[in-house]
């Protein structure tokens, strides 16, 4: 039974068990505003193991059971080596509705392409709904200022000032990427975050990356497997690069996106945040394993 998410993002649990920071969001209203948590709360989803993921507005969902207040679910959107039907994980039942009569993935697709954006809805007593960086839903129509969209909750409007058609065909693809990532310094590091509200390292480049229609797999585990492959000595703005344990040669741990002059954007680690690092004399130089290349058309301008 697919269900489609109606906040702004939704984490993606890695059980349904009891757990304070569940009854805090549990009471949050997510629609004018993403979830508040606390430095000390973010780090616990890290530390607990609380969280696998995170899925944002409009983005359908498998459900394969509910159980009380959750629903095991897959997400479709969010590739998943163990399992071709997406990534697994428990969503709050709260958080997911049923799919919105003419919903269609054949449709025309939008993606917000700025941090945040809001929608606005025909009915003026609804609630407008933030949304974030990544999120997609179905074209009914343009204005010339505005796109019409689909949506959980009816028929909503955003600007086209922070939204654009999904199409990869994008000259200038990479240099809208590489200003979006800087748009985020200083954003802290959440476990398996995925949106504005804040990224681990794979969610970062994933998020940035399905904004201009390139897929990756959810996991830097995985990711390190896509694309096409160069080495560092060849590498431009734009590209991935993935770092490995055991100075290289171990599991794949972190993933950047490359800037040039041997500097790459990422969002760093547990308690840290999203920066500019130079790899030189670091122990990313050390642990560079792989530079993986997803903007086979490249155009800098930067």
């Amino acid at each position: 039974m697919k269900k489609i998410v109606n906040v702004a993002t939704t984490f993606l649990w890695s059980n349904n068990n009891d757990h304070p920071i569940k009854e805090k969001l549990a009471l949050q209203n997510s629609k004018e505003n993403f979830y508040t948590l606390s430095d000390e709360e973010v780090l616990s989803l890290y530390k607990d193991r609380l969280v696998d993921s995170e899925v944002l507005y409009g983005d359908s969902v498998e459900v394969l059971e509910i159980v009380g207040e959750y629903a095991r679910v897959t997400v479709p959107k969010q590739a998943y080596k163990n399992d071709p039907s997406g990534y697994p994980g428990w969503i709050m039942v709260k958080d997911l509705v049923p799919m919105p009569d003419g919903w269609s993935e054949a449709l025309k697709q939008v993606v917000v392409s700025q941090p945040t954006a809001t929608l606005n809805f025909i009915n003026e007593t609804q609630i407008a709904q933030v949304v974030s960086i990544g999120t997609i839903l179905p074209l009914v129509e343009e204005t010339s200022t505005h796109y019409k969209l689909l949506t959980p909750d009816g028929i909503g409007y955003i600007s086209k000032e922070k939204a654009h058609i999904v199409d990869n065909t994008q000259i200038n693809a990479v240099e809208q990427i590489i200003e979006l990532a800087k748009s985020f310094l200083d954003l802290r590091y959440v476990w398996a975050g995925t949106s504005a509200a804040g990224f681990d390292c794979s969610g970062f480049v994933y998020t940035l990356f399905r904004t201009f229609d390139i897929w990756l797999s959810r996991d830097a585990q995985e990711q390190v497997f896509e694309g096409a492959v160069y080495t560092y000595q060849e590498a431009i703005p734009g590209d991935l690069l993935f770092f490995a344990y055991e100075e290289g040669n171990g599991e794949v741990h972190h993933v950047g996106l490359y800037l040039g002059d041997d500097q790459m954007i990422h969002s760093q680690t547990p308690g840290s945040k999203v920066m500019i690092t130079k790899l030189e004399g670091t122990t990313y130089q050390k642990e560079l394993c792989a530079v993986r290349r997803f903007f086979l058309k490249v155009h800098i301008n930067l």
